[in-house]
């Protein structure tokens, strides 16, 4: 031990100019690092300031680092599209042969349904991306082109590429929908779906009458289709935000009315609950409201809609001028917590079910009806797309039992894809259910008794593939299961004073939280 000490000093005493020389650079190094982080710094600030010249620049109204572990829940509603990967789509046995298509998405990113604070100086814009700048410069060569696409004719083919208007989509809402259909291209590619010679007959495309989902069906398709051609695009315009598809399902449903009707009295008993929560929107709302004498924001979706035209765009958080009453980060935390919180009371919410269930038969009708007619041969259309909003998004969810109650992000999608294949040795078609590219067939409401009696006996299984007869039964058997003959005939029981029918719930959901 002594000789080791020994030879250590010894070594230094050789090499002390050296080591000093080492001491030197260390010392400079770490005076150059602190001058240029104290540098890089003040630049940041100095641009975060320029760029929001009529925010307040407090610092308890900015935003966390995108990274931050804060911002999970806020930025998983926004999706970034960084954010927007593959998912399950297109996974299957090696034996089965994808046939059919369908998705239903949300518009993408959208500025506040209402005027907000500044909102004229909130950049909507997004990062550029080899994608979305090949869709702009396609879509600006392609003005005047697209004269068959009445009644949507009236509408730009993409958002505006910086401003934020009032219920418009964004530039980046477009960006979301892009990487949404590259994605499932690439999901596709191996089964050759579509080709590059695709033809008109081959898709089926529905939008509500609204610029941000004819905006958003437009740039899915873009980044969906192997080739874009405007001149094969049809899009039929649907007046209900539930695509009914019929004025037999669109006609006014009672029970369905006094089923949500429940529903809402239920919500409002529960804020009513939460004083913490009332308060807060008491507060927040001169704060974010457009000008003085607008209307108060006192429902806490709508206040949520409008916080979140400011934390998807990294903005600044509003302020009343030459005050220091702010919005802060932590408020929007608050009122995301309380939301989550609201929608998990209504998870297995039978009236919620019900109600769902009544208002998305006009849908589940017409998908069932499109898979029959191309099983059957009637139909040459192997691909539908439904372009909505949460409204619709949300029913159908709860509808199939696969809602997690959480609020329905920017650019989600559900997919329902058929699949020729082999169950027990017999040819069957299959189908497979995701949501935001999570595989949730067997968390469906119509699956749920096959993957019990089927368990360990069908590799389909593994893949997240039910057979198309249980969806089928599903869907036109729910009328008989609320005791009457006829859609019309259980829209109209509104005076029973109890349901007899039944929508099972999954362990779809985490029970483990705790609000």
């Amino acid at each position: 031990m002594i000789d080791n000490k020994f030879s250590v000093m010894k070594f230094i005493s050789r090499h002390k100019i050296l080591f000093g020389c080492l001491i030197i650079a260390w010392i400079i190094g770490m005076i150059f690092t602190v001058l240029l982080i104290s540098k890089s710094n003040h630049s940041k600030i100095k641009v975060q300031r320029m760029s929001h010249p009529l925010i307040h620049p407090l610092q308890h109204n900015r935003l966390p680092p995108a990274s931050s572990f804060k911002m999970v829940k806020a930025l998983r509603y926004c999706n970034p599209p960084n954010d927007i990967t593959e998912g399950q789509e297109g996974k299957s046995p090696a034996n089965s042969s994808l046939a059919f298509v369908a998705v239903i998405i949300r518009h993408g990113d959208r500025s506040p349904l209402r005027p907000i604070r500044n909102q004229s100086i909130i950049n909507c814009g997004t990062t550029n991306s080899p994608l979305l700048q090949k869709y702009l410069k396609t879509l600006k060569h392609l003005r005047g082109s697209a004269k068959h696409l009445a009644p949507f004719t009236i509408l730009p083919l993409h958002p505006a590429e910086k401003e934020c208007t009032s219920a418009q989509m964004t530039l980046l809402g477009a960006h979301q929908h892009l990487m949404v259909g590259h994605v499932l291209q690439k999901s596709y590619e191996d089964h050759g779906f579509l080709g590059k010679n695709w033809t008109t007959g081959d898709i089926k495309l529905f939008s509500t009458i609204f610029s941000r989902t004819f905006q958003s069906a437009v740039a899915f398709l873009f980044g969906f289709l192997p080739t874009f051609n405007i001149s094969n695009i049809a899009i039929v315009p649907s007046p209900h935000d539930r695509f009914c598809m019929s004025e037999y399902y669109c006609n006014k449903c009672p029970l369905a009315d006094q089923l949500r009707s429940l529903v809402w009295k239920k919500r409002k008993r529960l804020l009513n609950s939460h004083p913490a929560v009332l308060h807060l929107l008491q507060r927040l709302s001169p704060i974010v409201k457009s000008q003085p004498n607008d209307p108060d924001i006192l429902d806490p979706f709508e206040m949520f809609d409008s916080l979140m035209g400011y934390v998807c765009h990294g903005s600044h958080l509003p302020c009343i001028p030459g005050t220091n009453e702010c919005v802060t980060f932590e408020h929007v935390r608050n009122l995301i917590a309380y939301i989550d919180w609201l929608g998990r009371q209504f998870v297995r919410d039978n009236t919620n079910a019900k109600a769902a269930m009544l208002n998305m038969q006009g849908f589940l009708n017409h998908l069932v009806f499109s898979i029959k007619n191309y099983i059957n041969g009637k139909d040459t259309a192997k691909f539908i797309l439904y372009s909505g909003h949460d409204i619709t998004l949300e029913p159908l969810s709860a509808a199939l039992g696969i809602d997690d109650g959480n609020m329905i992000p920017y650019a989600s999608r559900i997919v329902f894809e058929v699949y020729n294949s082999t169950l027990n040795n017999k040819p069957k078609h299959v189908m497979k259910v995701l949501f935001n590219g999570k595989d949730v067939t067997k968390y469906t409401s119509f699956c749920k008794s096959f993957y019990k009696d089927s368990l360990k006996k069908s590799n389909l299984l593994e893949y997240g593939l039910c057979p198309f007869e249980s969806f089928q039964k599903f869907v036109e058997n729910f009328i008989l299961t609320t005791g009457a003959s006829s859609f019309k005939e259980a829209c109209n029981s509104v005076h029973a004073t109890s349901y007899p029918f039944d929508v099972r719930y999954s362990s779809y959901v985490d029970d483990s939280y705790k609000p």
